[in-house]
């Protein structure tokens, strides 16, 4: 353990933390890891965990009958070891650990010392099985790191296109003159291909959301959209806005975007950033938007109301639903 914080060691405190539990899915968190770490010339620390059952004795002297766990344990070694060659052939640095406990919690544990950590949607009820259900909102909210989930038959050569979404372009950077028929409920979602696409909220250039998006299109080499989103639709049945008020949404709207990829620009000027502002449902124009993009990125909590550009709990909607990885990043508040 080390003295000073009471963690446990080990070889890379910035590693990428993957989950492994020998499924497709946690191998499709591997490959898209071992991108990363390429990129940045990180290590990976793959991590094993599964827990102990226990029968209820029959007899009143002994309360429990450990059961013989290295069945399991073997399992999960080959597993590791498995993930671990095809580490090594990427030419990237790897360590692997076991660990004896649940899933979610290990990897909240063990991403105390990572820089970040990458499951797959779907797994056998370790790390990926757990993710998305009872710890849907418990990982991401006391991760240590930002948290990477990568949808299960994601593939980083499958060519993706843009579905219908009810979700319509209101403004972008590029100036886009915008034309939709008005009885049509749905449109072509954008393409995003080749980018990185933040959702942000009313904290626009203060987002930390934005800042890792940032990070991470430039560790890829990829532009980054800065996306906003807003809903001109029934605000509630007491208020409907007028024209006017409607007006001022989308101003207010596009300024804040507009100052994010300043911000950007000005701090990273050879990234190319650019933002869009869409009237719709968060959650959706979100998951429309990784039909097509490299990355997405969210943040854990928002600003809800009808003036924020995107609803925190939104992170929770877009992950099971995401067909791209997805970066969750947690944003703090006072």
């Amino acid at each position: 353990m080390s003295p000073e914080n009471n963690l446990p060691d080990v070889a890379d405190a910035q590693a990428i933390v993957v989950g492994i539990d020998g499924s497709e899915a946690s191998l499709n968190a591997l490959d898209f890891a071992i991108g990363e770490a390429k990129a940045t010339g990180r290590s990976i620390r793959l991590v094993g965990a599964y827990t102990i059952p226990s029968v209820a004795a029959a007899t009143i002297d002994v309360s429990y009958v450990p059961i013989d766990d290295s069945a399991v344990r073997a399992a999960v070694t080959e597993s590791l070891k498995s993930a671990a060659e095809k580490v090594k052939a990427a030419g990237v640095s790897v360590e692997a650990v076991i660990e004896i406990g649940d899933a979610a919690g290990v990897l909240v544990d063990e991403s105390a010392q990572a820089s970040l950590a990458v499951v797959g949607s779907r797994g056998r009820g370790g790390f990926a099985g757990r993710l998305l259900g009872t710890v849907s909102s418990a990982l991401p909210a006391h991760s240590h790191c930002p948290t990477i989930v990568v949808p299960v038959g994601w593939s980083k050569d499958q060519e993706r296109a843009p579905k219908q979404t009810s979700s319509f372009p209101l403004a972008d950077s590029a100036a886009t003159h915008f034309e939709f028929d008005e009885d049509s409920e749905t449109i072509e979602g954008p393409n995003f291909a080749g980018r990185v696409v933040v959702g942000v909220d009313a904290m626009g250039k203060e987002s930390p959301a934005l800042w890792k998006a940032v990070e991470l299109a430039e560790e890829r080499g990829t532009p980054l959209t800065v996306m906003g989103v807003i809903t001109t639709s029934i605000v509630g049945p007491e208020w409907l806005p007028s024209t006017d008020e409607l007006k001022k949404f989308v101003e207010r709207g596009t300024e804040k975007l507009e100052a994010a990829c300043k911000a950007v620009r000005d701090k990273h000027p050879n990234l190319e950033a650019g933002w869009m502002l869409l009237d719709g449902q968060p959650s959706e124009a979100l998951v429309r938007a990784s039909d097509t993009a490299d990355v997405l990125v969210v943040g854990t909590r928002g600003r809800g109301g009808f003036a924020g550009l995107l609803l925190g709990s939104t992170s929770q909607s877009v992950l099971p639903y995401s067909h791209c990885p997805t970066m969750v990043v947690s944003v703090k508040r006072d």
